[in-house]
């Protein structure tokens, strides 16, 4: 009796499965793009396979450089950013991770619109726009489209707590306004 009751749970299981994975291919369009360092992409996909579980339908819009394997995540849509640049930008220039930063925010900004707006005529359009906070210079896109964006953050309390230093740094009075002030006597030099 148990066995047939084991037996009669399997086929229903896989229908059930079966059944929501058809459903959840239909839904509504989120455009995501991850920062192209390991440390924000895995999140970003774990983000995305949560909103997918929920009925949305994904595409990643990624650039080349350090770009996200698309048969790991067969359920997304993965759309390289043309004139990414990544010939310019190996993993030995990571050291100047701002430089390169502040790169993208600039030289994509323009091929990332392009992108958004073939998606958005596609039909269903898009619903929403998700980034990662690396990906700042974004914001004035979705406002150019009117599409609405959420930010991603994928720091810890770590980070999030090394935020606040520069302003309170600032408050005490620790930066140079000009290169005749000096620094305040009770900031012990940290090299």
């Amino acid at each position: 009796m148990d066995t047939t009751t084991t037996t009669t749970t399997m086929p229903t299981t896989t229908t059930t499965t079966t059944t929501t994975t058809a459903k959840l291919t239909t839904g509504r369009r989120l455009v995501l793009l991850p920062s192209p360092f390991q440390g924000h992409l895995n999140p970003m996909l774990q983000l995305a396979n949560i909103l997918h579980s929920k009925g949305f339908s994904i595409t990643i819009l990624h650039t080349r450089f350090n770009s996200p394997n698309p048969t790991n995540y067969p359920h997304f849509i993965f759309v390289p950013i043309p004139a990414s640049g990544e010939e310019k930008h190996s993993f030995s220039d990571m050291g100047n991770v701002i430089s390169f930063m502040h790169y993208i925010n600039i030289n994509l900004l323009g091929p990332i619109h392009e992108c958004l707006e073939r998606l958005m005529s596609e039909n269903g359009g898009v619903a929403c726009f998700i980034t990662d906070a690396h990906w700042f210079g974004t914001q004035s896109v979705a406002d150019c489209l009117k599409l609405p964006r959420i930010v991603h953050r994928t720091s810890n309390i770590s980070s999030f707590r090394a935020f606040a230093v520069p302003q309170l740094l600032r408050d005490m009075g620790c930066f140079r306004r000009s290169p005749d002030e000096g620094l305040i006597s009770s900031l012990e030099c940290l090299y």
